[in-house]
């Protein structure tokens, strides 16, 4: 039996996410792989936090005041200030569907209305989630940029060609990443280099020594420092990858009958490195020789949504001027950012 026109609203907003069945096959996404979605949005998401922007404190020097000493030795006492307040602003995304309650499938049984809406929900999710997956890769191409998108990977880790701890401010950002200028704070440089293949005796040899120089151990362990293993991820193009699955291969000699035995995971001291697609469309030195190679400790990286508005849905309402149209609409404030401690 057809509802009427005044009991549709009320029919989807109460049933849809009750619904189960599911009918369709999706050959619409983009991408292989989503790891916002699959890293970030369901594993490091913080608690929401409010204000203008997101803040944060990082210690960026001591006192200075230990030495060796003696017996009637003067003191020598120093007080500076060793904290400093990060920032980085809110970017907001917004996605929706609309439906028209006179199209045939609203003409229908509530089987038939629910799963024509299922399909709109999970397009609206789609786009979201394709949205962010590209901003994870990307950065903000100027602090005044508007709309602001989120500062994703290549935000805080800047490229350079020298070996060492090189990673300058954002292009754009003459305040640097999270207002803190790497001229000021040289500590807050990340750790770069660049290879000229991919090979044991080059770009693995350089990830490796990477991974021992940005492997940071306090003296003494505290709440604000944390403890335990880094959690390295290792994250790249697909050139990259395969190229890495065939010197696994060519190191192996027990194949037996299978001739993609090593041709699945590659590890790099225990931590998978992972196929990126979104990394290739965003990056510019994807299909060059040099391509791009990331490495993350996520113990440092977090994702945090403003207050009261993680990916919050609003009811289907009217459409101006279109009285049987109805918009549905989903808006979130987000920041991603590093700790660096």
């Amino acid at each position: 039996m057809a509802l009427y026109h005044e009991q549709i609203d009320d029919f989807i907003e109460l049933t849809l996410n009750r619904y189960q069945k599911n009918e369709w096959v999706d050959i619409s996404l983009p991408l292989q792989q989503y790891h916002f979605a699959s890293r970030w949005f369901k594993s490091k998401q913080k608690p929401e936090r409010g204000g203008p922007r997101l803040e944060w404190k990082l210690r960026v020097d001591n006192q200075g005041t230990a030495k060796h000493s003696g017996l009637y030795a003067v003191d020598d006492t120093n007080r500076i200030n060793v904290m400093q307040n990060a920032t980085q602003e809110w970017s907001k995304q917004t996605v929706n569907y609309i439906y028209d309650i006179d199209e045939e499938a609203f003409q229908s049984g509530p089987e038939t209305i629910i799963r024509e809406m299922l399909l709109l929900e999970q397009g609206l999710y789609n786009d979201f989630f394709a949205l962010m997956e590209t901003a994870m890769w990307s950065a903000p191409t100027s602090s005044t940029q508007d709309p602001r998108p989120p500062a994703g990977i290549p935000f805080w880790i800047q490229k350079n060609a020298t070996l060492g701890f090189n990673g300058g401010d954002p292009s754009g950002f003459t305040s640097g990443a999270g207002g803190l200028a790497t001229a000021t704070y040289p500590k807050w440089k990340n750790y770069t280099g660049t290879y000229v293949q991919v090979s044991r005796d080059d770009l693995i040899e350089k990830v490796v020594n990477a991974c021992d120089y940005c492997y940071f151990q306090a003296p003494q362990s505290y709440p604000e420092i944390g403890g335990g293993m880094s959690q390295w991820g290792f994250y790249t193009v697909h050139s990259v990858l395969a190229t890495m699955r065939r010197l696994l291969q060519a190191g192996n000699d027990n194949l037996g009958n299978d001739v993609g035995r090593w041709a699945g995971e590659v590890v790099i001291r225990g931590n998978v490195v992972t196929w990126v697609p979104a990394l290739t469309n965003s990056d510019s030195d994807a299909y060059d020789s040099q391509a791009p190679f990331y490495g993350l400790n996520w113990n440092k990286f977090e994702y945090f949504f403003k207050e009261g508005r993680n990916m919050l849905k609003h009811p289907p309402k009217p459409a101006a001027r279109q009285h049987t149209v109805r918009e549905r609409h989903m808006d979130n404030w987000t920041s991603e950012t590093i700790r660096c401690q």
